[in-house]
């Protein structure tokens, strides 16, 4: 059974940094209301973050750990490597970085700063049954070889980090990715943009686009989809097949 670990310590955020947060906060929330999942929608008032004062990892940690037994984990203020990123979620640990933006780059950052892993990723790990399903990347990850780890790594990247869902009919932000940038949201929502059905191999082989917006997004059909889709690359490639819980 997962742990409380240590999360990362609040440094001493200057009166900017709230302000990046805050201005960030108040632009994408309408946006997000308007074309977030419902997962999405449903977990991130679990969150209790305030719109305009950064949000303390530890207290964080501690309410997501009552909520579904995840934990954050210390990225130190970098783009973790893949393989330390799965080990962290093999553990049901989300790694999280004490950095945030600066206010010319509001838009879209390259890097993983705290305001795309706080607003855009934790409302999902606020569900339990999201948060196995997410867990379950970690163990695939690391039982793979060198090829089927890059693979892996997409599959996440296509999925929870810039994936859509159909819900109801209509198509619907899934991506943490899409739910902080607000650049790359209106992007994946324009009528000229390509959108495609989940397909393994496609994703599997199409470069993840780290330090720019991307040109294509897939969309999966629900949160089992993403679960079916782990297990059967599980079986295409003979690796061992992912367990929830």
């Amino acid at each position: 059974m997962t742990t409380l670990s240590a999360p990362p310590t609040m440094p001493a955020y200057t009166e900017e940094d709230h302000r990046v947060w805050a201005t960030l906060y108040a632009r994408q929330m309408p946006h997000a209301a308007e074309r977030a999942c419902s997962l999405f929608l449903a977990g991130f008032p679990r969150l209790q973050l305030d719109p305009l004062r950064l949000p303390d990892p530890a207290v964080v940690s501690e309410r997501l750990f009552a909520l579904s037994g995840w934990t954050l984990g210390d990225a130190q203020n970098a783009y973790l490597g893949p393989t330390e990123w799965f080990e962290h979620i093999a553990e049901r640990r989300f790694p999280v970085t004490n950095y945030i933006r600066r206010m010319d780059e509001l838009e879209f950052t390259p890097l993983p700063d705290l305001f795309h892993e706080y607003f855009g990723h934790l409302a999902f790990f606020t569900d339990r049954h999201f948060g196995d399903i997410a867990q379950a990347f970690g163990p695939l990850y690391l039982a793979a070889n060198e090829r089927q780890q890059l693979e892996i790594a997409r599959l996440w990247w296509f999925t929870t980090e810039f994936g859509l869902i159909r819900e109801g009919g209509e198509l619907k932000a899934f991506g943490a990715g899409l739910l902080s940038s607000p650049g790359e949201l209106r992007k994946a929502f324009a009528p000229d943009t390509p959108r495609i059905p989940f397909d393994i191999r496609a994703a599997a082989e199409m470069p993840s686009a780290v330090y720019e917006m991307h040109n294509t997004y897939f969309i999966i059909d629900s949160l089992d989809h993403l679960y079916s889709i782990i297990c059967d690359y599980a079986r295409m490639e003979g690796l061992p097949q992912p367990v929830l819980g």
